[in-house]
Order: C-alpha cells, then structure tokens, then sequence
C-alpha cells in the first residue's frame, strides 16, 4: 500500500455515535469519500426536505473535503446521488445535478439513485465522492442509463472485460427481469444483489468501474452467504450478502462481515487495507437499526478507517436478501 491521507471523521461534522471511519481517504492518486450530507457541525439538519438546497450544501462541503485531502474539484470523477424521490419524473434530478454542476464543474459522473429515507428526519441527499487523477490511464469510470423497458438493446454493447466494481438499480416492477438480464450478459457480479429503485423508477442504472488490464473474478457461497470478489493490479472489491431469510438484519450482517473477513485473509490483505466500504439494507429510518446494523460492521475497523457509507434501499432481487455489503482495498 502507498501512504494514505486520511481526513478525520469529526473535521466536517459529527456522528450521534462514535465511529471508525474517515471523512475521505486518499491513496496515491485516488480518494474515496464517506456519504455527505446536509449537516451542521453539531449534526443539525440543514434545509430539511429541500434537495435542491442540500444539494448545493454537499456540493460545497465535498469541495472542503477534496481540499483537505490535497484534490480539486477538477480530480472528481463520480458523485453517487442517493435522494428520496417525491414522485416520478426528472425535476428533482434535473435540480440537484444543476446544483452539483455549478459548484464542482461539468465533467464529474452523476449517478442519481433513489431511496426511501435516510436515518436523519429532514435529510433527502446522501453523497458519495469518487477522485482521482486529471488523466487517468489505469480506470474509466462508466455510468449507465436506460429506459427499464429497453435493457437489453442497450447493453448488449456493454463490455465485461476489467470490469472490477459494478451495482445496478432497477425499478421494483423489473427488478427480477433486469436481473435476469443483467447476469445473462455478464455484467453483474450477482443478480440477487441488484438493488430496487423503487416505485417511481422507470430507469435502469449502473455504476462501473473498469480497470486497464486483466481483472480476476472469483466466487464462494458458504453458511448461507455468496462472496464475489475481483482483483486488478493492487485493487481489490469483495462483495458479501445472505441469502438466509430465516436472519434478521444484524444476523445476515454478522454473516456478512465474516465472510468477507475470511475472503480478504485469503488474499493476504485485512480490513485494513479497506479504503471504502459501502452498505445497502432494507430497513427503517429509526436509529436502533442503524446502530445495531453499523456497531457489526465497526468491530472490523480501527480509527482513522476507510471512508463508510452505509443507507436503506426499497430493496434487492432476492428477497431474502436484507444487506449487502461490498469493500474497495488496496494490497
């Protein structure tokens, strides 16, 4: 691993819970982000339910987190938007990407993905941030958008090769079709962790990443758990989740985690060498389900940690599947 810079968890605002984790974490040329959000320092909502203002509050604050890492807007390469829709159509996204837009520049990827809520009452935006250098040979970093009903024209294209990050949205009414389709052409890592939009969407969406060289896949399933895992020059990405429906939340998480722990000691790495990890569940909005979620998941992690994002979602393919969990290291 190169040296790392990390931005401390508290400089920008303040959890109700102490955690393990970084603001942003920098490796080299890359950097990775916790999920933003439109907070005061004391972890006070600011403009409570109006996106179009949070939006810009986020786009400011990744601007003070990138300058803190020693980036610019100019490194960003992706922002995952995840709001909570107040009804079908492209108003809402049309706001936030001109309020990202006007801050951060036009050439930043925006993913928009729609939840159902976020743990904070007020809070309708939840950020990630993605850097790297000006002119990257080593990633391309590759959004997808297309109409639910024409999917498979419009990834027949779409290559697999280095392909080494990947997470699909879909609305819930093509949630299992997409799926289906997604994994006959390759380009899911599995089809039961495609992630529901939820009912307003009518839009498919993916986020990749792709890697200039070869990239190693390999897949487990044991105790009830399915493990992807894809490696390319020095980077790594494992992704985790249960398929038990007989565990709650906390128990499919602990599963999880160990699974996980298990695939990164067979490949001569721990959860140190984790620079982002990213949680996606189907739960409610109460802070009892956050916290008993996250505390699993902390016990992994020492300060100063990987950046973390971790939010609820309508939810998955299988819907035995309650959270999923995937992590980004470096060796």
């Amino acid at each position: 691993m190169t040296a790392r810079t990390f931005v401390p968890f508290d400089s920008l605002w303040q959890m109700r819970i102490d955690v393990p984790y970084s603001l942003l974490v920098r490796d080299g040329d890359y950097a990775w982000s916790c999920g933003q959000l439109a907070l005061d320092g004391d972890s006070n909502v600011l403009a409570a339910g109006n996106l179009a203002e949070q939006s810009s509050l986020v786009a400011g604050y990744i601007a003070q987190v990138l300058e803190r890492g020693g980036l610019g807007p100019e490194h960003l390469k992706r922002l995952v938007l995840y709001y909570v829709p107040d009804g079908p159509g492209t108003e809402q996204i049309e706001h936030m990407w001109s309020a990202f837009r006007s801050v951060l520049g036009d050439d930043v990827l925006l993913d928009p993905v729609p939840v159902p809520h976020f743990y904070y009452d007020g809070i309708v935006l939840e950020v990630d941030a993605f850097a790297g250098p000006i002119v990257d040979d080593r990633f391309e970093w590759v959004s997808i958008d297309t109409p639910s009903s024409d999917v498979n024209s419009s990834i027949e294209t779409i290559s697999t090769e280095g392909l080494l990050t990947s997470r699909w949205f879909a609305p819930t009414t093509r949630l299992a079709d997409t799926a289906a389709d997604l994994e006959a052409r390759g380009l899911v890592h599995d089809a039961g962790a495609v992630v529901s939009a939820g009912p307003f969407a009518d839009r498919v969406r993916g986020s990749l990443l792709y890697v200039d060289g070869p990239c190693a896949e390999q897949h487990s399933s044991a105790n009830n758990v399915r493990v992807t895992s894809r490696r390319a020059d020095g980077f790594g990405w494992v992704a985790a989740r249960s398929t038990d429906a007989s565990k709650g939340l906390v128990e499919q998480t602990e599963q999880i985690m160990d699974a996980i722990a298990k695939c990164l000691d067979d490949q001569g790495v721990g959860f140190d060498a984790v620079v982002k990890s990213t949680t996606l569940y189907v739960g409610g909005s109460s802070a009892e389900e956050l916290h008993d979620n996250m505390s699993v998941r902390n016990r992994r992690y020492e300060k100063p940690g990987p950046a973390s994002t971790g939010l609820p979602v309508f939810g998955f393919a299988d819907p035995a599947t309650l959270v999923t969990v995937d992590v980004l290291y470096l060796s």
